[in-house]
């Protein structure tokens, strides 16, 4: 403002100046006017007016100038200041994060070690504890199986007791035997009979009472001694044939599993194929017992073997002879029922003969007219050669 000022008071001194200039060269011509001495002197005192006016205003902007740089200073030195901070705090936000991390992962690191060595040590204190309670379980099974063991001695020394009583007797059912023989249990007998150390008669009563019972386990001990005498000269220091063991098959003959029938079957092979010493003490009992169960189970692969055991028989019962006819018959093999009369029915002892040709009468009517005939033309002769 103040040179606004100063700029109109030039102006007005410059159009009040010139008319005086032209007026002052015409005086000048006529000489020195005291007026335009005084305006001089006015024009000098305004001009250094005028020169103190601008030096004021220029202290004043020079003072606004260093004010506006102190303020532009404290700015820059505000804002730096402020970057600092913010520097500085993201500087300590990201090392405290760092440390916090660092310090998470060793108290993770520490706790985790001391989690492990806690639950180590708790799991070795708690497997201390079941092994001293397992030791203890084991003594206390150990012992138990000392007084099973002691209580299944007692049992089989009764169940021989029982037996030694009563081996003198021979059952026809189960209930022929006294209340003490019933009582005992299955597998109890099955030991006595296993039992090698024993009399034979206690065993073979055993084995008896085990077959009315059908019970199935006794099958395979018996097949296996039955196997280990059929070619020996002597069982258990006595010759084999001072014991009649043949009611052994007999007995596994009861009880109609599968077990008994192959092993029935591989035994008769056995016997035919090899042709042990005690053969004939064995062959009549294994095929009439390897028909009925072959019969009840309705198993017919035995037909091959029966018919070629007809030839090795000695001397059969009349009645195994009818029933080895009524397998043939039963599994649609007439061949087997006239193996029988071919090598059976000459022995007038045997009355088979005709039960095998009813059976045939209806596979094979003419054989059965043949047969007749024949044996009519025998009896002729025989009659008249008499």
């Amino acid at each position: 403002m103040k040179r606004n000022i100063a700029c109109l008071l030039l102006a007005a001194l410059s159009i009040i100046i010139l008319p005086l200039l032209f007026a002052q060269q015409d005086q000048n011509s006529q000489g020195p006017d005291p007026e335009i001495a005084a305006l001089k002197k006015r024009i000098s005192e305004l001009e250094s007016k005028l020169q103190t006016v601008e030096n004021v205003e220029k202290m004043e902007l020079a003072a606004k100038l260093a004010d506006a740089n102190a303020k532009l200073a404290n700015a820059e030195f505000g804002k730096f200041e402020r970057e600092l901070r913010n520097s500085n705090n993201e500087w300590l936000r990201t090392w405290s994060l760092w440390f916090v991390g660092i310090i998470g992962f060793l108290v993770l690191i520490v706790g985790g070690a001391f989690w492990f060595w806690l639950r180590s040590r708790t799991d070795q204190l708690i497997a201390n504890s079941v092994e001293k309670s397992l030791n203890g379980f084991k003594e206390a099974v150990a012992q138990q199986e000392v007084i099973k063991n002691q209580l299944k001695v007692l049992e089989k020394e009764q169940a021989i007791s029982a037996l030694e009583n009563f081996f003198d007797r021979t059952l026809l059912t189960e209930y022929d035997s006294p209340e003490q023989i019933r009582a005992l249990r299955e597998d109890v007998l099955l030991q006595v009979f296993c039992d090698e150390t024993r009399l034979f008669t206690v065993r073979y009563k055993a084995a008896e009472v085990l077959s009315f019972r059908k019970y199935p386990q006794l099958v395979s001990p018996v097949l296996e001694l039955l196997n280990s005498v059929v070619d020996s000269d002597r069982y258990l220091g006595i010759p084999v044939t001072n014991y009649d063991l043949k009611p052994l098959v007999k007995f596994i003959g009861r009880i109609y599993t599968d077990e008994t029938y192959q092993g029935l079957k591989k035994f008769l092979n056995y016997l035919l194929t090899e042709d042990p010493k005690h053969k004939n003490l064995f062959l009549s009992e294994v095929v009439i017992h390897l028909t009925v169960v072959g019969i009840e189970l309705n198993m017919g692969d035995a037909v091959s073997i029966l018919k070629l055991a007809i030839s090795h028989l000695q001397r059969p019962v009349d009645f195994n002879l009818s029933v080895l006819g009524d397998y043939f018959d039963s599994f649609n093999e007439p061949k087997g029922i006239k193996e029988i009369l071919t090598y059976h029915s000459t022995n007038k002892r045997y009355h088979c003969e005709d039960h095998c040709l009813k059976l045939l009468q209806k596979h094979d009517p003419e054989f059965v007219k043949e047969w007749q005939a024949e044996k009519e033309t025998t009896n002729t002769q025989t009659e008249e050669s008499e």
